[in-house]
């Protein structure tokens, strides 16, 4: 059996918490900027969009071509997919490979919204509204817990927009109080030391009180975590620290560069591998070469994908991103420019 990618679902939730932070931080720095809106939501097109759809459109006529699979999806199926809204519809048939895709359409939900809110509520309103989204993400998932019995109700729980708020809220709350006149150094890695800890004890509670469904309520802890996690990386001088140095590797730099490209298509591209290999009866006897095989196989082809998709495509559209700046001048840390220092931060 073929290895597939996987981090037990940790993540999508470590994808919210670096979404809500980023996208939270541009828009606190840029509303006060002309063409706000315009520019975000232009920005977000070209770095989104093309890839998605290009993807989406190939699995589509992938699958319309494979008349003979049993996975083929209904025709009805593929407007959800095209306007961002397959996480909304419950017992829904997923296409080849785009199970990671819900992820993608809670993001693009979140874009359609939050500028809105950023633009028109201050800090103090916009953190309360985040704690509100995390308090009802949790209760929702309870609920839904307690009120369903089938696999296919409680997937849709854990995919559903208004049940996964927290982690995305978490990031954005990480993100205002970066921005916070009273942050400093020592105080920011001493909240994320308490935020590291507080996720490491919820998620042992949630395991011990909610068993295998465990997920409904540590999904908020595990939020909590990364977003302690992220801020020890900012507060990580490339220079002075053993983390900043290992975050500055050249290839994890790079592998976060296409990291787009390898999360939209590591699915689809891990199925088609498996699927050829089998169809062409490439086996090994050992259970353990065989997994490592065809874990090689599987991840020098997305890789080399995803490194020709930031080539060819990605980065030429994302050169377009010039013309409508974001008026944020955060950046992630750099070696000439460490992204904290020991003084308070102002806007």
């Amino acid at each position: 059996m073929l290895a597939c990618w996987s981090m037990g679902g940790l993540e999508w939730d470590l994808f919210f918490v670096l979404s809500g932070f980023l996208i939270t931080g541009i828009l606190i720095d840029s509303r006060d900027t002309p063409h706000y809106f315009r520019n975000f939501y232009i920005r977000r097109a070209l770095r989104i969009w093309p890839l998605y759809y290009v993807v989406l459109t190939f699995i589509l006529l992938l699958t319309s071509l494979l008349t003979n699979s049993g996975s083929q999806p209904a025709g009805h199926t593929w407007p959800y997919f095209y306007f961002y809204i397959q996480n909304l519809i419950p017992h829904l048939t997923i296409p080849y490979g785009l199970e990671p895709t819900w992820s993608l359409a809670i993001e693009e939900q979140f874009y359609m919204t939050w500028p809105l809110l950023v633009l028109l509520l201050k800090r103090r309103p916009l953190a309360i509204l985040l704690v509100c989204f995390i308090l009802l993400s949790v209760t929702l998932r309870i609920i839904g817990y307690e009120g369903y019995e089938h696999d296919a109700s409680l997937k849709f729980i854990h995919t559903f927009t208004f049940c996964r708020l927290d982690a995305i809220s978490m990031g954005s709350l990480a993100a205002i109080w970066f921005r916070s006149e009273a942050r400093t150094t020592t105080l920011w890695r001493r909240q994320s030391h308490l935020c590291i800890l507080i996720g490491l004890i919820g998620v042992v509670l949630a395991r011990v009180l909610f068993h295998q469904e465990s997920t409904v309520v540590s999904y908020a802890f595990i939020a909590i975590g990364f977003a302690g996690v992220l801020g020890l990386a900012l507060a990580s001088s490339t220079d002075a620290s053993l983390s900043g140095r290992l975050l500055s590797i050249s290839s994890l730099r790079y592998t976060g560069r296409i990291s787009y490209g390898l999360y939209l298509m590591h699915m689809p591209s891990f199925l088609m591998v498996t699927d050829i290999m089998h169809s062409r009866r490439i086996g090994i006897d050992s259970p353990i070469l065989s997994n490592m095989f065809g874990a090689l196989v599987q991840f020098t082809i997305v890789f080399a994908v995803a490194s020709l998709s930031w080539r060819l495509l990605e980065t030429p559209i994302l050169r377009l991103k010039s013309y409508f700046p974001s008026g944020s001048s955060f950046h992630w840390p750099t070696q000439q420019k460490p992204p904290m220092q020991d003084s308070a931060v102002t806007r």
